[in-house]
């Protein structure tokens, strides 16, 4: 970070070019630790992504409903089978 720092410029707010940065090293890991990290992570990002994705489903699907259901417009059973449709 130290070498970053030093190379950055500006005096509202440090800034740093990309041919600052070409001459750093980078530091990579094993191909084979990289893998092994990719095994444990890739299944918890994939249950990120669709818990996020069914979080989304659930906020549409209330904000349908919840509006018709206050309203009296649609009834509790017409509404369970109007989200299982939308799920």
């Amino acid at each position: 970070m130290g070498a970053i720092l030093a190379k950055a410029t500006g005096s509202t707010f440090q800034e740093i070019s990309k041919g600052n940065f070409r001459p750093l090293p980078l530091a990579l890991s094993p191909t084979a630790l990289m893998a092994a990290f990719d095994t444990v992570v890739l299944p918890i990002y994939r249950r990120i992504v669709n818990s996020e994705k069914e979080s989304l489903a659930l906020a549409h699907t209330r904000d349908l409903l919840l509006p018709k259901l206050m309203s009296g417009e649609v009834h509790l059973r017409e509404a369970e089978q109007i989200a299982g449709e939308v799920l």
